[in-house]
């Protein structure tokens, strides 16, 4: 029964996302789709997938204590990741954020520390440099660079 409720809820979500989607107003359209599409697009996808959990929900079960621990314990660290993602900067916040996803799943400190620097230098390389998105250096990162937040 509550994989019916729940599916319900995402269907008015998805309903919601595809509205919203639809009631934006562009003053200009820069691409052939414009920005509408991508919301309503997630809506559609979103409201059929939720009719297939309403239609054919499987029996539920909770897990165990130890998985709905580390489910906690990672929702907590985004929590703190995106509280400070502009006072440490992406890097630092995210190499933080891997290192102790990792260590939640078992991984040695050598790995967490690994991924940790592999997951935010690679991640930055994508998206600071390629695609030009600008991420925040960060007050500690910024004062060693000496160019501030």
């Amino acid at each position: 029964m509550i994989d019916r409720i729940f599916g319900v809820f995402l269907f008015l979500v998805g309903v919601y996302v595809i509205y919203g989607g639809l009631s934006m107003e562009v003053p200009f359209s820069y691409d052939p789709l414009g920005p509408k599409a991508f919301p309503v697009i997630l809506g559609v996808l979103l409201s059929a997938l939720s009719l297939v959990i309403i239609a054919k929900p499987e029996k539920s079960h909770f897990p165990q204590s130890a998985t709905m621990l580390n489910t906690v314990l990672i929702v907590v660290l985004l929590v703190i990741y995106a509280l400070s993602f502009n006072f440490l900067g992406f890097l630092l916040s995210t190499a933080l954020l891997v290192f102790f996803i990792s260590r939640i799943f078992k991984g040695t400190t050598k790995q967490a520390l690994g991924s940790a620097i592999g997951v935010s230098f690679s991640v930055y390389l994508l998206f600071g440099i390629l695609l030009d998105v600008p991420l925040p250096a960060g007050k500690i990162l910024g004062a060693l660079l000496g160019g501030g937040a």
